[in-house]
């Protein structure tokens, strides 16, 4: 197939996909027309590229969930050159980016070593790099972070993890030999 062909192709499915009967024909083409030609230039020399933007979009533009894309489109608020840079995330429902956005706030602070107001200040560690006794104790449990394979080599029979996070000039280490992270 020429890439004249695929274009041609595409074209077609990106009218099916815009198609209304609410809405002229001819407008639903002409916006396809030049979406498409927005996406090719986009991808220009890249048609596995190509050929997955406009999977996406089709595909964006016929989810139920999406109705809101169709809508912005006809209002014309929405031109074809910006929908043809969008990414999967800008296109997907409110629904959908509020839940990713829960996803990746939940994923972030279970992987995230404790701050400072969650330990105790004392003057009694020496911070090895700056020298300053001000420094911020924490007991965590080991299960509950992502740490490297050579934190978690200690005895296993330990549940908790002592951490400690200089004040003055912010380096950070574990009791287990207080080892700098």
């Amino acid at each position: 197939m020429s890439i004249e062909d695929l274009r041609i192709k595409c074209r077609e499915l990106l009218y099916q996909a815009l198609a209304d009967p609410s809405q002229c024909q001819e407008k639903v083409q002409e916006y396809g027309n030049e979406l498409e030609e927005s996406i090719y230039t986009l991808y220009i020399g890249h048609e596995k590229k190509y050929r997955s933007c406009i999977r996406s979009k089709i595909s964006n533009l016929k989810n139920p969930k999406n109705l809101h894309l169709k809508k912005l489109i006809y209002s014309g608020t929405l031109s074809p050159k910006t929908f043809a840079g969008m990414s999967a995330m800008e296109m997907a429902c409110e629904e959908l980016r509020d839940l990713r956005a829960s996803y990746t706030q939940a994923g972030v602070q279970e992987h995230q070593l404790p701050q400072r107001a969650d330990g105790v200040q004392t003057s009694e560690i020496k911070c090895k790099k700056c020298e300053r006794f001000n420094c911020t104790v924490t007991m965590i449990s080991r299960g509950t972070l992502f740490l490297p394979g050579w934190v978690r080599s200690g005895n296993p029979d330990e549940e908790m993890m002592t951490f400690a996070i200089c004040n003055e000039c912010g380096e950070q280490w574990y009791h287990s030999g207080w080892i700098c992270l």
